[in-house]
């Protein structure tokens, strides 16, 4: 997502080149859904920061309605193209929302707590809120300088802007704890799109033959110690 507030960065080759990391994407999307307590009650997904659709497209596959917010017109145009309901604010949906859902966006915001705000004002009371974020600030590289990063998160940090909300934190974790390791080598070495770390090749390459047994790591507990991102799951504050 491209946000008002961010860099002037154009990532359309990265966005597009994301696409290729199949088993990466279907494990966010698959992680949101299994989260739900009811999928079946879902009418409608809310893909906050959609981007060029990549998400959206696997959550119209399992037979969800997504409709994508994105704020940079050129994504727009290609979400239109994909046949997707695309806004540019929560404000313009107003349909009743039970579920939201964002992926890698919040850390481009830089006043990220009226973002979760405004979420909450839109969510039911029984709303699903799934955030999938980039963790530990000692990953911090000059990728996330070019990207537009405001900030990785910590679980406190978390915690303290989602009680500024009005949230009330349901399930925390990290993901991709192998992941935790690559990060660590593009922060020593650096992130080229068109080569070496960062290339479309690199990207195939960690989907289909690390990323597997990162998240069987994952799965066996790892990833309440480590990993690359952090996975929240997120209701309203009961009253």
């Amino acid at each position: 997502m491209q946000t008002k507030e961010s860099s002037d960065y154009s990532a359309k080759d990265e966005l597009f080149n994301i696409e290729v990391m199949k088993n990466y994407n279907n494990s966010i999307v698959n992680s949101a859904i299994d989260n739900l307590s009811n999928p079946k009650n879902i009418q409608n997904v809310i893909d906050f920061g959609a981007g060029i659709g990549t998400l959206s497209a696997l959550f119209r596959k399992k037979s969800f309605q997504p409709i994508c917010v994105e704020v940079d017109q050129k994504n727009c145009e290609i979400l239109k193209k994909r046949g997707f309901n695309t806004v540019s604010s929560l404000d313009q949906i107003d349909e009743d929302i039970n579920f939201i859902f964002s992926s890698n966006v919040l850390e481009h915001i830089n006043n990220d707590v009226e973002i979760l705000n405004q979420m909450r004002e839109k969510l039911s009371d029984d709303g699903n809120l799934f955030l999938y974020l980039p963790a530990h600030r000692i990953l911090w590289s000059q990728l996330d300088e070019a990207v537009g990063h405001y900030r990785r998160y910590s679980f406190k940090d978390l915690a303290q802007k989602l009680q500024q909300a009005d949230f009330e934190i349901k399930k925390m974790h990290y993901a991709d704890s192998i992941g935790f390791l690559a990060t660590i080598a593009i922060k020593i070495f650096g992130f080229n799109s068109n080569k070496s770390l960062g290339s479309k090749s690199s990207l195939e390459f960690y989907d289909r033959y690390i990323f597997p047994v990162s998240k069987f790591l994952d799965y066996i507990g790892l990833n309440k110690i480590i990993g690359k991102n952090i996975i929240l799951v997120a209701q309203p504050k009961k009253h």
